[in-house]
């Protein structure tokens, strides 16, 4: 075991892992935060990007007026990477609204503390007026607001702010086994470097187990059990946005889907499915597609000529309610002390809970691991701004200064709101560095080059976590070699590493994209495979996917 002693070490980097790493940083406990993969690569990558005001929770009312809550703290420390998009739910048969009127009620009651109109009636005219390519025999609609964020960005900053307060953040660190004493009591934890290929450990006094879908393998590797409900949701991703608005509307099998223009893109989500398999492996069926489009078709009916470039697939921790509906499963969270069920003494573990409310379930773990700790220090996170969202940024003013297209700054804006200024500083050294590299977004040479700088990214995949690279119409055709090669100079990779991080950026694209092909997506692929393949020659290349240990899993 190393000399590294910390207070807790929190196992996992999506939303509520970086959430709890921040809240214990900042309350002065010495953190450690360890992600097998990248931060945010897994569950939270997946989702829709919605901070909830918990409208489908109506019949829980302490998680809906959790949920409003935690809107608005989200809206005082993150506001620079929230967007608030109105929303329509199109009524082709008044039995819908007459049966779920009570939701209107509910929504409505929430309204003033998240700066959002009460939920209201639209005439068709008025719905169409809005929204014109919905379905012209609709009924009536339904109008309000919701907030999105961008959860790749808020996870990244969550874990920069806890930097900031004194955390360590070890990405692709795999926790393979603990250390246990007689008493039971978790001494420390061993993880498996999957870049240098050593196995570590280090000393803890607490764990807290924030894996998501592997919440349960973790505690096994405990020797401890932690059950869980596994549940499927697959999303379809179009070219750009589509409509106007969100769209909701009952599916097929009368759940609610909807269609949400999100950053440069519009997705489609989402199923609901209990799962089995792997999460690792999972991808969206042909079935679920269909289940998708069909249902969106009945109040859309030019869906299927928008282009579809890729789908996602995520896996839901619920917590273990069975013989009930997955949409009557609770959306709240528990906290398992395994302690108090004779299991490991220091191991705590999550189950369920939400994108929206990981800064509470952060909070409220917190407080646990303070009280175990003897501890007694307030929690601040509700009132502490992420980095970047210190002031408001004059991106016009900031286009005539750099020269700079006010898109590409409005899109750096909504990433980094404040800390852009950090990347529009290189360019004076650098101007050559104004260059467009990723066209779809856009971003420029110079914010890449920041992202590896300060933001820990060892891969193009991570890049795209950062900055949305690759993520547009073209999924990285036209962007993929010339950000490897900006990633290669500044890591000083070998010829074989830029080799094999390209494929690897590659086969992360085509995963999303196989069971979606059709249209014009396939004329976009040939091209693709011709540029690699062909051109590239990345088909017969001689390189050693041994060579890097950390692929292995892939």
């Amino acid at each position: 075991m190393t000399d590294s002693k910390f207070d807790i070490v929190v196992i996992g980097g999506g939303s509520t892992g970086t959430a709890v790493a921040r809240d214990c940083a900042m309350r002065g406990l010495r953190t450690l935060l360890l992600e097998r993969d990248d931060i945010a690569s897994a569950t939270v990558g997946t989702c829709a990007g919605m901070i909830s005001s918990g409208l489908k929770y109506h019949d829980e009312p302490d998680i809906m007026k959790m949920c409003s809550k935690e809107v608005v703290c989200w809206n005082h420390i993150a506001r620079h990477i929230i967007m608030k998009n109105p929303v329509l739910a199109p009524l082709l048969d008044l039995s819908d609204a007459a049966s779920d009127s009570s939701y209107m009620d509910s929504y409505s009651e929430h309204v003033e503390e998240r700066d959002v109109p009460a939920m209201m009636f639209l005439t068709p005219d008025a719905s169409l007026e809005i929204e014109p390519m919905l379905h012209p025999e609709i009924i009536a609609g339904v109008y309000y607001e919701e907030y999105f964020i961008d959860p790749f960005r808020l996870c990244l900053l969550q874990a920069l702010d806890a930097i900031n307060h004194d955390a360590e953040i070890r990405t692709y660190c795999e926790v393979i086994d603990f250390e246990i004493n007689d008493k039971q009591e978790i001494e420390g934890v061993i993880f498996y470097n999957r870049v240098s290929g050593a196995t570590e450990s280090v000393a803890t006094k607490l764990v807290v187990n924030a894996a998501g879908p592997w919440a349960h393998k973790v505690a096994k590797s405990a020797k401890d059990e932690l059950p869980i409900r596994l549940n499927k949701g697959a999303h379809v991703i179009f070219d750009r946005r589509i409509v106007n608005t969100g769209i909701t509307v009952k599916a097929i099998d009368g759940r609610w889907i909807y269609l949400f223009p999100h950053e440069n893109t519009t997705l489609l989500g989402t199923t609901a499915l209990d799962t089995w398999e792997d999460p690792d492996t999972l991808v969206a069926s042909f079935d679920e597609i269909e289940y998708l489009l069909q249902s969106m078709e009945t109040v859309l009916p030019s869906i299927r000529e928008a282009r579809i470039i890729r789908t996602m697939t995520g896996v839901r921790p619920l917590v273990p309610d069975w013989k009930v509906p997955e949409r009557n499963v609770t959306r709240g969270y528990r906290i398992i002390d395994h302690s108090e069920n004779d299991g490991k003494k220091g191991l705590i573990s999550f189950l369920g809970g939400k994108l929206v409310t990981c800064r509470h379930m952060a909070e409220a773990v917190t407080d646990l691991v303070c009280k175990k700790l003897g501890k007694d220090i307030a929690c601040s996170t509700h009132e502490k701004p992420l980095p970047g969202n210190e002031d408001d940024v004059d991106i016009i003013a900031l286009s005539k200064e750099y020269d700079i297209s006010l898109h590409a700054l409005e899109r750096m804006r909504a990433r980094r709101g404040t800390e852009m200024l950090k990347v529009l500083e290189l360019t004076k050294e650098h101007p050559e560095w104004k260059t467009t590299i990723c066209t779809c977004e856009p971003i420029i040479e110079a914010e890449i080059r920041l992202s590896i700088r300060e933001e820990f990214p060892q891969t193009l995949n991570d890049l795209r976590r950062r900055l949305r690279l690759g993520t547009g119409p073209c999924q990285g055709t036209f962007c993929t070699y010339k950000a490897a090669s900006i990633l290669s100079e500044e890591l000083g990779l070998a010829g074989d590493d830029f080799l094999v991080d390209i494929l690897d950026f590659r086969a992360e694209r085509w995963k999303g994209i196989r069971q979606s092909l059709r249209g014009e997506q396939l004329a976009q692929e040939e091209l693709a495979q011709g540029m690699y393949a062909c051109v590239g020659n990345l088909d017969q290349s001689d390189v050693d996917y041994d060579l890097k240990p950390w692929e292995e899993g892939h």
